[in-house]
């Protein structure tokens, strides 16, 4: 009787045993429930065979512990061409030693009546020895420079695009003029669609002794800027679109450090395009139709057919014909209120052939704007805590970003690219320079 009865109790597993299996399916088979797509789980550059894998695959990445190669995202703008390049790489399962697959628990919860039931679902490891898929390699910084493209290679995919400059010569145009109470500043919001704010301070009033700041916010963004010339209209950047607030002050004591607001502005900014700030004139790199730089620029890129041909004759210009000033940097730097206040003059660097990384960046702002291609100038820091200048130049295409026979970045629609003309100046090779880190700080 005994016996009859364990038969009996085994044939009741044996049916239990049965029914899981066609619930839940083969051991080893997570089911995937489509409402937990919404998971979050590690951010993960992929390549362009994995962007296209389907949605069952995307949720079942989801829904597993994996171990995945975070990608070191370009800020940007801060991440050098070679760091770039790595995240192309497509996140790997974990693997075992022997290349098995490590087992990977998933708890599911299921609700009936006031009782929650959990059932533990463990994938087990197949059967047999599994190698793991290897991981693409990423592209290499090549070590030795390739040759310069040819105008068929990858620069044709890059056409020439003149995105419109809005150069000194046009202030003034669409005038919407607001006075301080006193007299001393003018306000021109005209010229905001295109990128600029224009203030003129009298020299009657405030004369040129007497330091004068403007504090600009638009949103979160808060930019400061020091007007150092007198009675005519300087170029005062606006870096978006939105709410903008323009506070002038002016020195009230010997030592600078005291101000007092003589006028304050709100009104909406509406740019014609975001991209508008970076193909005009202002206060950081001031430049006209006549200017000489302008002229070298349009000398350069003449019958240039392609966007990467007119970038690679300015920056290789730049970088032949402007040397490192180090008797102005030593100046700058040992006078604090020199080193606040000063500002850079594309026709002055041109003219001299020497300044600083603040002069090489201005000069390439001048030059590729003329040229109706968004250029802008970045501050931040190099080698963790060293200040610095250089420049982003914004490409529209496909492929291989091709400058001073260097792969700098791969562009797939649009993009900025950085540049350091400084750097490729004092003697850095180009893949010294994408390999330094630059951490940005504030765009113009």
């Amino acid at each position: 009787m005994r016996k009859a009865e364990m038969l009996s109790f085994r044939r009741l597993v044996v049916c239990l045993f049965s029914l899981i299996l066609i619930l839940h399916g083969p051991v080893g088979c997570v089911p995937i429930d489509s409402s937990q797509t919404a998971i979050s789980h590690p951010t993960t550059t992929m390549d362009q065979t994995t962007a296209t894998t389907d949605t069952t695959t995307e949720t079942s990445r989801t829904t597993t512990s994996m171990t995945t190669k975070e990608s070191s995202l370009e800020t940007s703008e801060t991440s050098s061409p070679s760091s770039s390049e790595s995240t192309s790489q497509t996140a790997q399962s974990s693997t075992t030693q022997s290349g098995t697959t490590k087992p990977t628990t998933t708890r599911q919860t299921t609700t009936k009546s006031s009782v929650t039931i959990t059932a533990t679902t463990t994938v087990r490891p197949t059967t047999g020895t599994t190698t793991a898929p290897p991981a693409p390699k990423p592209t290499q910084v090549p070590t030795t420079a390739p040759p310069t493209p040819t105008t068929a290679a990858v620069p044709s995919d890059f056409p020439a695009k003149n995105y419109g400059t809005f150069f000194r010569d046009d202030y003034g145009k669409n005038s919407q003029l607001v006075t301080s109470e006193d007299g001393s500043v003018t306000l021109d919001t005209g010229s905001s669609p295109y990128g600029v704010a224009l203030i003129r301070i009298d020299p009657n009033l405030i004369p040129d002794n007497i330091r004068v700041k403007v504090l600009v916010i638009i949103g979160d963004l808060k930019y400061q800027y020091d007007i150092v010339k007198r009675g005519s209209f300087q170029g005062i950047p606006l870096q978006g679109s939105g709410s903008c607030s323009i506070n002038v002050f002016k020195q009230i004591d010997a030592s600078g450090t005291s101000l007092a607001q003589v006028m304050t502005h709100q009104y909406q900014v509406s740019l014609a395009s975001s991209l508008k700030p970076y193909t005009a004139a202002s206060i950081l790199s001031d430049f006209s139709r006549g200017s000489a730089s302008v002229r070298q620029a349009a000398s350069l890129c003449s019958g240039i057919s392609t966007q990467t041909g007119k970038v690679d004759a300015v920056y290789n210009w730049i970088v032949a014909n402007i040397k490192y000033d180090t008797a102005l940097s030593k100046s700058i730097t040992t006078d604090k209120t020199k080193y606040e206040t000063y500002l850079p003059d594309p026709d002055r660097t041109f003219s001299a052939r020497k300044g600083i990384c603040y002069d090489y960046a201005s000069l390439m702002c001048a030059m590729l704007r003329s040229q109706g291609i968004p250029t802008r100038m970045i501050k931040g820091l190099v080698f963790g805590s060293s200040y610095h200048a250089w420049n982003e130049v914004f490409f529209e295409g496909y492929g291989w970003v091709v400058v001073a026979s260097f792969r700098w970045k791969e562009i797939n629609g649009t993009g900025w690219v950085l540049f350091d003309s400084t750097f490729a100046a004092s003697g850095m090779t180009s893949e010294q320079i994408s390999k330094t880190t630059h951490t940005k700080q504030r765009v113009y």
